[in-house]
């Protein structure tokens, strides 16, 4: 391994101190001397476990070329590791069983990557985006901020220039997606460019622990009161909340905002005129 000569004194000599033995090459630059190796990390058995079990989980649950990355790594961090550790780690991992996902988390989607170019480039996107309470697709100018992964689907995050306003997408339902030559800056806007709206819930005793068991991402806090917990939920839109919602039935009771309120009694209304 040869290094460039030219301004690397400095590093050239930081590395021979902390005894990294660099040598040099007249009239071609510098090089690490033949025979030596930097020493492998070194991992505690906890650590060695916590290694195998995430990556044991992650191989689970994502698909592609990135799982099969993560598995190269397994099989790496097993050879460097000393015998003793990869054996108890192996051993205590092997109780546990990560069954299979149904659906894969796809690391390698071609608009995944795009899209991450995008966001480390500062790029302006646009694409057609279908919501789910319009019937046609609505053009969208975005600058995007991240990306995340909830319930099987991708979302992006990002200031909407056609709202005026940080809200979410969820990348299956994009179309024609463009990735423009226009860059954008920092905005400066009120929480940090978002617009969240608290939510609260009233659910019965009997209810709260299935609530908890599958609860809804933008959950803050439980306050219990007589007979109930009032649940509370930061969201950035009403429709983030309303399918989950509405899949409690009577147990679940919104008390703010007001405008949640009126949208689970109409759609409520709508279902018993469709039952009749």
């Amino acid at each position: 391994m040869t290094f460039a000569g030219g301004l690397v004194y400095r590093d050239v000599l930081a590395l021979n101190e902390a005894g990294v033995p660099i040598v040099s090459m007249p009239g071609q630059g510098y090089e690490l001397m033949e025979g030596y190796f930097l020493p492998p990390l070194v991992f505690t058995p906890d650590e060695a476990r916590a290694m195998f079990l995430s990556g044991r989980f992650f191989v689970a649950h994502a698909g592609g070329r990135t799982a099969q990355d993560a598995q190269l790594a397994l099989a790496k961090l097993a050879v460097v590791l000393p015998a003793a550790t990869r054996q108890d780690a192996e051993r205590q991992a092997a109780l546990v069983s990560f069954i299979e996902a149904r659906t894969r988390i796809d690391f390698d989607s071609s608009r995944l990557r795009e899209l991450q170019d995008a966001i480390q480039n500062r790029r302006v996107v646009h694409f057609s985006y279908h919501s789910r309470h319009r019937e046609t697709p609505t053009s969208r100018v975005v600058e995007p901020e991240r990306l995340w992964y909830h319930v099987n689907a991708w979302y992006l995050s990002g200031y909407c220039r056609s709202r005026q306003a940080t809200r979410s997408f969820r990348l299956e339902r994009m179309e024609t997606l463009q990735i423009l030559t226009e860059p954008f800056g920092e905005r400066v806007t009120k929480q940090g460019g978002r617009a969240f709206q608290l939510v609260r819930i009233r659910f019965p005793d009997t209810q709260v622990r299935w609530v908890m068991e599958r609860q809804h991402y933008a959950f803050q806090e439980a306050v219990a009161e007589e007979g109930g917990v009032i649940m509370t939920y930061r969201v950035e839109t009403l429709s983030e909340m309303l399918p989950w919602l509405l899949g409690w039935g009577s147990a679940a009771e919104p008390l703010h905002p007001r405008e949640l309120r009126d949208r689970v009694r109409e759609e409520a209304q709508r279902v018993v005129r469709l039952l009749t």
